[in-house]
């Protein structure tokens, strides 16, 4: 375990519900995604003020900013300003709207309480959590990013040098933490070299459960050296996906491809030996 606290808890801070003018609530993308104001703008073309809901801000020393409803708020402004022309009775309906203020809190406080919102909705793609995150200097994302700037690894790429699968890596880090994903990494690569598959967050989950679960037994380079034998990272994985799918007589899930993932790499370790083996997990116990 990583022993570290990578939770989006945000300490008891103040929250009051207040009418706001929205020409005065300012937008930063370090706590939330980029503005898209063609988005905005239509929203604007056909809000209806009492579907408006209720933003989220944050009081920081200089001005109110927006942590969730930043298209609304901006879609208000634009009403406000004439730059969408609307009735006179929509426009005197969001000169106030009603927002959620929470006072006192830091930049990775604003980022959790933006994921958090948005976790379940769906709103938020996984590379976008994960901008934001280190943005706003929530641990996990920023102790997540220095292990892949450490290897040269961009979130989002499909080349040689682009992780495949962030949520996974960050659980890994959030289970394991930052060095055992450090270690993982440096396996793969020493397996498989640099390329687009070597990445796949499910394969480095592997080499992560069983190098974090063993470390006085698992030798890091011993084990580089028993993956390459296993073939490619693609055949590496389609072995993954054929044990955790039962040869596809059975739908699989990421629990499930995890521990095929940890499955797989254990037994990479224990062929032909006889000693230092591990025990391999029963993945449909």
């Amino acid at each position: 375990m990583s022993g570290k606290d990578y939770s989006y808890d945000i300490p008891d801070h103040p929250i009051e519900y207040v009418e706001v003018d929205p020409m005065t609530i300012k937008f930063d993308p370090s706590a939330q995604r980029n503005l898209n104001k063609a988005r905005a703008q239509a929203i604007a073309e056909k809000l209806v003020p009492t579907a408006l809901g209720t933003p989220i801000l944050s009081q920081r020393e200089d001005a109110l900013y927006a942590v969730d409803g930043m298209h609304r708020v901006y879609a208000c402004q634009l009403i406000l300003t004439g730059k969408v022309p609307v009735s006179d009775e929509v426009r005197e309906a969001v000169r106030t709207i009603t927002c959620e203020i929470h006072s006192g809190l830091a930049m990775a406080n604003e980022a959790s309480l933006f994921i958090i919102k948005n976790k379940e909705s769906s709103k938020v793609g996984p590379n976008d959590e994960f901008r934001i995150g280190v943005l706003a200097g929530h641990p996990l994302f920023v102790d997540t990013s220095t292990v892949l700037e450490k290897h040269r690894l961009k979130v989002g790429s499909s080349s040689a040098d682009g992780v495949r699968g962030i949520k996974g890596i960050l659980s890994i880090v959030t289970e394991h933490g930052p060095e055992i994903l450090d270690q993982s990494l440096t396996i793969a690569e020493d397996a498989w070299g640099r390329t687009p598959d070597t990445w796949h967050s499910v394969t480095i989950g592997g080499i992560a459960t069983v190098i974090s679960r063993h470390p006085d037994v698992v030798k890091p380079t011993e084990l580089a050296q028993k993956l390459k034998r296993q073939g490619d990272p693609i055949s590496f994985r389609s072995k993954i996906q054929v044990t955790a799918t039962n040869n596809n007589t059975r739908a699989d899930g990421t629990k499930g491809r995890l521990k095929a993932a940890h499955l797989a790499v254990a037994s990479a370790w224990n062929a032909n030996r006889r000693v230092n083996r591990i025990p391999v997990p029963n993945i449909f116990e």
